[in-house]
């Protein structure tokens, strides 16, 4: 995806320019002087005649005085922030291919587990009446005189944006269309048209091909069968109990 490839390659660009400033810092200052040209200089060579008198002077090894002491642990200290700098970046590198895998992917749907799984969360009334309410404007964004793709696409955001409205605590590891779809399928509402309408919706946004107006009418009615099912999934278990107020006689099936 567009997005997703330009801050790879911004974070991959930071990470050469850090490599760069380090690699510098080490081979100390560059100099651009150029150097005075200097002419040779024809000098006169005196003949030594040897003697034997005196012997010829021993050579004593010179050796170059050891670095300053305060020069090696500089080095060390440039040596250690350099190496963290790296490791910092690779850190951030690794946890943005990680985000940017997550986005939205349509994978991601048959990993969720089996449609209509219990998710643990209990919704209030108020959260059930905000997804009734995100529905309603889901309706009425396929209604709008935009393309086909755009108001697919605004039609899921509705839903996204009452999923939020919920009050339900969305993981921090967790897209908008997964929390989304958890929300829903903490109701009664099919989850089999929960997720099929979020493939319409990755298809406008993501697909090669686009939808059309045929995908914008399946859409339509997709959410009205996730709209006949915002009930909360508690709600409706007691209702099933035996001798509860509004509970189901005996051998009916549930419907829809």
């Amino acid at each position: 995806m567009p997005e997703r490839r330009t801050s790879l390659a911004t974070v991959l660009a930071a990470l050469l320019v850090v490599v760069g400033v380090l690699a510098a810092a080490l081979s100390g200052p560059l100099s651009l002087e150029a150097r005075p040209y200097q002419p040779p200089m024809a000098t006169e060579i005196p003949t030594v005649f040897p003697s034997a008198e005196s012997p010829p002077p021993a050579f004593e090894d010179i050796e170059a005085p050891p670095p300053a002491e305060w020069a090696q642990w500089f080095v060390r200290v440039v040596q250690v922030l350099g190496a963290l700098l790296v490791l910092t970046a690779l850190v951030l590198l690794l946890r943005h291919a990680r985000r940017g895998w997550r986005f939205d992917r349509p994978d991601d749907l048959d990993e969720d587990g089996d449609p209509g799984d219990d998710t643990g969360e209990q919704l209030s009334d108020t959260a059930v009446a905000a997804l009734r309410e995100g529905v309603q404007e889901a309706t009425r964004a396929l209604e709008d005189d935009v393309p086909p793709g755009d108001a697919v696409i605004g039609a899921w955001v509705a839903v996204e944006t009452a999923a939020a409205r919920t009050g339900v605590v969305r993981d921090r590891a967790e897209t908008a269309s997964e929390f989304a779809v958890r929300v829903l399928d903490a109701t009664r509402a099919d989850p089999a048209a929960t997720r099929e309408l979020l493939r319409l919706y990755l298809a406008a946004r993501f697909g090669a091909h686009g939808v059309d107006a045929a995908d914008v009418r399946r859409a339509r009615d997709l959410l009205r069968v996730v709209g006949q099912g915002l009930v909360a999934r508690a709600d409706d278990e007691v209702a099933e109990r035996p001798g509860a107020p509004g509970a189901r006689p005996a051998g009916e099936g549930r419907t829809g």
